[in-house]
Order: structure tokens, then sequence, then C-alpha cells
């Protein structure tokens, strides 16, 4: 078993034999092909106030910022028929998504006979929000040619054969699940700089602790001069009880 290289992929796909729909050559690299965005996406709440949301990719709304901590499943925009000699063994998003912390949860391959877009769910590790556009390079895959190839009706025929929608189990996920604490983080700060607003307010309006408290000059020499007075004119714990008439 060996990875197909792009002339390969073509070649299937001018065959007939790996149907990609719609197929674009400029998207085949040396050994895999991108796969595009496709207009449907779920979105995880960004706070315990809120609701999931399903949203549609299009002219007027061509893209989506990933909040950080944020999930998000996102569908291929290709169908894909692979033949009973192929299968794919590696499948994930392009790097540079991966660099700005963007992370992918995807099966750990694609068997021979499998039909249907592909789908996988993201979540934003990274510091800041991140785009994804409509007809955008997104999925990278690879092929594998079987040294023998499947027998016709053993090929794959699972749960999810023919997937032209997300599953119902992610969608109740990724719909109504609570926000996590890391898709908290931005609301978090935003709340902490309203308090610390409010705390500086509060302390702008409170009188000064030490106000009225200042020793004039007078206080100051009275005490310096008390300091040189010698021991013998200085009243006796006795002498001072009867002067307070204690």
């Amino acid at each position: 078993m060996g990875a197909l290289n792009g002339n390969q992929i073509k070649n299937l796909v001018r065959e007939g034999r790996l149907a990609i729909h719609p197929f674009d050559e400029n998207l085949v690299q040396p050994a895999s092909i991108d796969l595009r965005i496709g207009p449907k996406l779920l979105a995880s709440p960004l706070g315990p106030e809120d609701l999931g949301r399903e949203i549609t990719l299009n002219e007027k709304t061509p893209s989506y910022a990933i909040q950080t901590g944020q999930m998000v499943a996102v569908m291929s925009r290709e169908h894909i028929t692979i033949p009973l000699d192929l299968c794919s063994n590696s499948f994930g998003i392009r790097s540079e998504f991966v660099r700005k912390g963007l992370q992918c949860f995807g099966g750990p391959h694609l068997d021979p006979g499998w039909r249907g877009h592909l789908i996988v769910s993201l979540q934003n590790v990274g510091p800041e929000p991140i785009n994804i556009v409509y007809d955008q390079p997104f999925f990278t895959v690879t092929f594998d040619r079987l040294e023998e190839s499947v027998e016709p009706g053993q090929g794959y025929e699972g749960n999810h054969q023919n997937q032209d929608d997300f599953p119902e189990d992610q969608k109740v996920y990724i719909l109504s699940a609570r926000t996590t604490s890391l898709a908290e983080i931005p609301t978090l700060r935003e709340n902490l700089a309203q308090l610390t607003v409010l705390v500086e307010e509060v302390r702008d309006k409170l009188p000064d602790p030490d106000a009225g408290l200042e020793i004039n000059d007078e206080i100051l020499k009275r005490l310096h001069d008390s300091l040189e007075t010698p021991d013998d004119l200085l009243y006796s714990p006795e002498q001072m009880r009867r002067q307070l008439n204690l």
C-alpha cells in the first residue's frame, strides 16, 4: 500500500474511478488534494445564556469567526466517492489554520467504498478569533492504494455513508452544549475590565483616610523639644497620675 501522488489523483478523477464533485485540478497538491469549505456550519454557544446556531455561508454571509474556545462543525463542499482499491489514512485541515490554533477532530481514516461530504469538528485553542470562508481551501486529504482491492459489497456501508448533512448526535451536542471554560475567556475578560472600571469609580468617591491627620510645624517642634528635655525634669508616673486626677 502506498500514497498516491498528485498526477495519480488527477488521472483517477478523469477516469471516473475516484469521484470528487465539484473537482478543481488547481486544488491537487504533490501528494494530496485540498477540499473547500461548504455552506453548512454548526457553531456552539459562546456563553451559558446563549444557544448554538446552524449557519449557512453564502455570498451575503461568506465567513464566520470562530471565537477562542468555541467548537464548530464544518462540511466540505466536495462530495467524494472512494473506489474499493483505495482508502484515505490521512485527512485533516490545512497547516495555515493549525498554526493559528485551530484544532481538528475527525475520523481516523476513510474506508474503501465510502462516499459523502467530509465533516470535522473544530475548536479554536488560539488567543484570537479565526475566520473561515465559504469555498476556501480548508481540508487536506491523501489517498492510499490497497495491495488488494476490497470485494464488491464489502466496502464501507456504515452510518455515515452518503452523508450530506451533519449527524443528528453531532447537531445536538454542538448546538445544545454549554460553553466550555475556554470559550468563556473573552466574556470573563470583558467582565473583569468592567469590574475594574467600577472599582476605580468607587475608589475615587471614597474620602481620603489620611485627610486631617497632618502634623503641623508647631507640634513637630514641641515633640522634638520634649526629646531633649533632661530626665530629672520629666514627670514621674506618679506625678502624671496626679496631674490627670487618676
